[in-house]
């Protein structure tokens, strides 16, 4: 009788054991940042910008001083393209000396209310790095949009993480304004507030494990061997049903018990929490593949070995970041449609 399920190598089991663990330790860091919020899981995507940097940089082929300058000039426009916004949003107040700005709780719904990405430093961005091709031989035109694409790509993506974790302000405000004992504490302790990045989290991450579970056991049909040589069509179908599930399930859940993640996804509109629900594991796995492609086009595995088990974080993050993005963008849209009444 044929067998249905694969075998699974000791090895296997042993780098199994090793990802579980490094996804406790992952979990113990950054969950106490995404409950307290405010200038917590600020400096959370502060730490995933510079780790995101060195790993865009490392993955190349550049060597020496010339990859040291590059994540130098990496890091530097990751991190103003992401945070600009800050000063552009406050500019009145930073110039006037007023620091009572940071620690109103109201600046993070304030600053990152929207996807706000600076025009002027991603020119500056695009000009540096050309220049620094016609002037250095080893960086070529291939590296110039490889870097322009993975900081556009970063920006977007840990934006949306910030702008997911805060915008419930916004959606709420009037509402909370009615429960002073809940809103206005300087840290963001409230728990309806992360409840939006907890769904994406959620949805992405059962994705991520329906796919590696169900792919594993009973992976025979191979998706595209030559970007991902290890995913199966029957692990993407594992890992979509398990997101599914379970972030519906988890909207639907608080939604009944009179806390939904958003005015627009209580009980009387399902129609939303199904239709960006489906559409989350779908963009989460062209995330996948996008960073495997990056991978494969420079010949290695992984992006850096940072987290054992898992690689590099851009290798844990991937999905995740693209997955934000889509839903983040899908919520403003919806906002605008509805004429800012969401």
């Amino acid at each position: 009788m044929k067998k249905i399920t694969n075998d699974i190598s000791t090895s296997t089991k042993k780098s199994m054991l090793t990802r579980i663990i490094t996804g406790i330790v992952l979990a113990l860091v950054s969950i106490p940042c995404l409950v307290l919020g405010s200038w917590y899981f600020f400096g959370l995507t502060v730490l995933i910008t510079f780790i995101a940097a060195y790993e865009t940089v490392k993955v190349t082929d550049l060597k020496g001083l010339m990859k040291i300058f590059i994540y130098l000039v990496t890091i530097v426009f990751s991190v103003g393209i992401i945070y600009y916004c800050i000063f552009q949003k406050n500019s009145d107040a930073i110039r006037g000396g007023d620091t009572r700005v940071f620690k109103d709780p109201v600046f993070f719904m304030n600053t990152f209310s929207d996807i706000s990405l600076s025009i002027m430093l991603i020119t500056l961005m695009c000009a540096v790095y050309f220049l620094i091709s016609f002037a250095a031989e080893p960086f070529t035109i291939g590296h110039v949009f490889y870097f322009i694409s993975m900081i556009l790509v970063l920006a977007i993506g840990i934006q949306s993480f910030l702008y997911l974790r805060y915008v419930p302000f916004k959606f709420f405000a009037e509402e909370w304004k009615t429960e002073p004992l809940k809103i206005y504490s300087n840290e963001f302790k409230y728990g309806q507030s992360m409840f939006l990045f907890i769904y994406v989290v959620l949805g992405t991450m059962m994705n991520d494990i329906g796919a590696y579970f169900i792919g594993l056991l009973f992976g025979k049909h191979k998706m595209n061997e030559r970007i991902s040589p290890k995913k199966t069509w029957e692990g993407f179908i594992g890992g979509v049903v398990f997101s599914l599930i379970c972030s519906i399930t988890f909207a639907l859940i608080v939604a009944a018990l009179g806390k939904p993640i958003l005015p627009i996804f209580d009980l009387s509109h399902l129609y939303f929490v199904i239709i960006i629900s489906i559409l989350l594991p779908l963009i989460a796995d062209v995330g996948d593949f996008v960073f495997s492609a990056v991978k494969r086009s420079f010949g290695v595995k992984d992006f850096s070995a940072i987290l054992p088990g898992h690689g590099g974080l851009l290798d844990r993050i991937d999905s995740l970041i693209f997955a934000s993005a889509l839903v983040s963008s899908l919520i403003i849209f919806i906002d605008l449609v509805l004429g800012g009444t969401l």
